[in-house]
């Protein structure tokens, strides 16, 4: 904060104050900014709240308002970390103060004002939600004014911040919430919460002249209870202003009480009265939406490779352009002359679906498509530097249709192959994809091909260097789930082993989780004791957990299911010819015998022979060697 300079600061708001601001730079001053404070209760909270704004940075829409930089300060003065959002300055107020001027002189806001206000505003919440980004507190004074006609969407909020909920009940005055969506107050908010928000300032607007405060705070009260309050507006509207009319069957679309019935922008844009506010306001919504004839297309798709993709990218923002070259690519992929193009279409393929996230099949063909690149690029041996729009496409598809089982189906395996690049495995971590991993498996537990890739991908990431140990720990229950619901299924249990060995490997294995996480490796080796992957994974996980404490050393000799000495002893005589597999065994078999416990049970069941049987084959095994030396000096003192 050092280097701003504060002027003002304005009247405190829901969930922070605001303060008007100079930046002040070896230069002189370089303009003013508007800082918003927003206490919070601990520094987790803070970088949380501070991590979900950190999206707000990459906002470029003329619509909305600009941040310039985040950070998080201490105050001394009342013992708080305040997290603080510097955001372009418009210094010409509020919509709240011009509903509110034109209140108080009962007089309309101007037909035209309000059509290009709808149309900037759908604009901007279908370039935000395109982003899978949500603003949670759209209301008349977090929408600057710009000029007559002109707006700006400003102060975004996060999760975190709003759904504090000790936060909400003390400093949100009822007022405030007249805006809010019924299912926000129980803290749930989605691109649709944004909607009926939108809907009940557009009320607010068209009713200034005829309601006065009081009567619209009601109203849109009541309307969280019942939409069908608006029949009455509608009445006294046909009494003083009938050309607000066509607005009333766009409202009864926005301010439907379940979500579920309510429009997303995308929708909107597509209703004809809407479009036209678009069109007023010349936003870039509409020609997003752009067409081509049918026959056109089919025309220009008929051409080679190289006139397909420049076609491509000549009507990047045409969906049915995009979509009907994905289906043409994937007619000819293995053809032996697409080889030399298969980096290039996968660069257009996830650029188009990162464009048109929101068409379910245009997301699945591209999956699909995908897929099909990778698995050539594999079996011809062609190299695939995939950059970070790559894994962003994906990400954006994944968060977009979070509740598609099918298309996150072939999302995840694609996320599973590409993770295996230590480039595309950061490039995943950085973009925040544990979260979404973890709420996918959650949901989809039933799911083997979902559970097999989210876990490859979880094993890749846990593999790699400075991953949020925090995240990493949420990850072993859920983890331990997926072994628990897929122990007999050979492939998915393999796949939560590996998760569970790097995860233990890298110390997120609580000691509250150390016994039933060893319990449920020992009862994956009993059921797959066949996999020789599956046995040096989890034969490393055990290993690693041993380390850590004797409570999984004791859990692995007195299992209720059988010892795991036992178990040990058979999985060598499925796997005694396979070196990996016997080195890891050795691997585990030397941490055991660092507790008097286990090296008694170990005696007792003769151990030695075995270690001796295992010498006298694998003598130019150094690795091998070395740990069964290690332990048979262990076990004879």
């Amino acid at each position: 904060m050092e280097k701003y300079e504060v002027l003002e600061q304005l009247r405190p708001g829901a969930l922070g104050t605001a303060l008007v601001a100079e930046l002040r730079t070896e230069k002189g001053v370089e303009k003013k900014y508007m800082i918003k404070q927003v206490e919070c209760i601990e520094e987790k909270q803070a970088n949380e709240a501070l991590k979900e704004a950190m999206d707000l940075l990459k906002l470029h829409h003329s619509n909305i308002c600009a941040y310039k930089e985040l950070f998080v300060i201490w105050n001394n003065e009342v013992s708080s970390l305040f997290l603080c959002l510097v955001m372009q300055h418009s210094g010409q107020g509020d919509l709240s103060s011009v509903i509110k001027k034109k209140r108080q002189k009962s007089q309309k806001i101007t037909d035209m004002v309000i059509l290009k206000f709808l149309g900037q505003m759908v604009d901007a919440l279908f370039y935000i939600h395109k982003q899978n980004i949500f603003h949670r507190n759209v209301k008349p004074s977090n929408i600057l004014v710009t000029g007559e006609a002109s707006f700006m969407l400003s102060d975004f909020s996060t999760e975190t911040l709003m759904t504090d909920e000790m936060k909400w009940k003390i400093r949100v005055e009822e007022n405030s919430k007249s805006w809010m969506a019924p299912e926000t107050f129980g803290f749930s908010f989605t691109e649709k919460s944004d909607i009926w928000s939108l809907g009940c300032i557009l009320l607010d607007m068209i009713t200034c002249f005829v309601l006065n405060a009081e009567e619209i705070i009601s109203l849109l009260r009541d309307i969280r209870q019942d939409t069908s309050r608006l029949e009455g507006v509608l009445t006294l509207m046909r009494n003083e202003d009938n050309s607000s009319l066509p607005l009333f069957p766009i409202l009864f679309m926005m301010l439907q009480i379940q979500p579920s019935m309510r429009p997303t922008a995308k929708d909107l844009t597509d209703v004809p009265f809407i479009r036209e506010c678009l069109t007023v306001a010349g936003a870039s919504a509409v020609k997003l939406r752009k067409s081509l004839p049918p026959k056109i297309v089919d025309v220009l798709l008929e051409g080679g490779i190289e006139s397909v993709l420049e076609f491509m990218q000549a009507f990047w923002d045409v969906e049915e352009v995009q979509a009907k070259a994905i289906q043409h690519f994937a007619s000819y992929i293995r053809d032996k002359s697409a080889l030399p193009y298969l980096l290039t279409f996968t660069e257009v393929v996830t650029s188009a679906m990162k464009t048109h996230v929101d068409s379910l099949k245009l997301q699945v063909d591209g999956c699909s498509l995908l897929l099909e690149i990778l698995s050539q690029a594999l079996e011809q041996d062609v190299v695939m530097a995939l950059n970070e729009n790559v894994t962003s496409s994906l990400l954006d598809t994944v968060r977009k249709h979070s509740e598609n089982e099918e298309l996150l189906s072939l999302v995840c395996t694609l996320l599973m192959m590409i993770s295996v690049s230590e480039v595309a495995a950061e490039n995943l971590r950085k973009a925040g994809i544990i979260p979404d991993l973890l709420s996918i498996l959650r949901n989809f537990l039933h799911n083997e091909k979902i559970c097999f890739s989210c876990c490859g991908v979880l094993w890749s990431l846990a593999a790699s260097e400075n991953v949020d140990q925090a995240l990493l720990k949420s990850a072993v229950p859920v983890t331990s789930a997926v072994l628990q619901e897929h122990l007999q299924n050979g492939a998915v249990t393999e796949s939560a082993c590996s998760a569970l060995w790097a995860l233990s490997l890298q110390g997120c294995v609580t000691e509250n989780e150390y016994e039933p996480t060893t319990a449920l490796l020992l009862d994956a080796l009993r059921m797959n004791p066949e996999r020789p992957v599956l046995v040096k994974n989890a034969c490393l996980a055990l290993a690693s957990l041993l380390r850590l404490s004797e409570i999984p050393a004791l859990r692995f000799i007195m299992d209720s299911k059988g010892s795991g000495i036992n178990l040990i002893k058979n999985v060598y005589y499925l796997h005694f010819d396979d070196p990996e597999v016997v080195e890891n065994l050795c691997m585990l078999i030397n941490e055991m015998v660092q507790y008097d416990d286990v090296v008694l049970d170990m005696l007792s069941q003769k151990m030695e022979e075995l270690l001796s049987e295992i010498k006298s084959r694998f003598p130019s095994s150094m690795e091998i060697m070395t740990l069964v030396d290690a332990t048979l000096l262990k076990l004879q003192k």
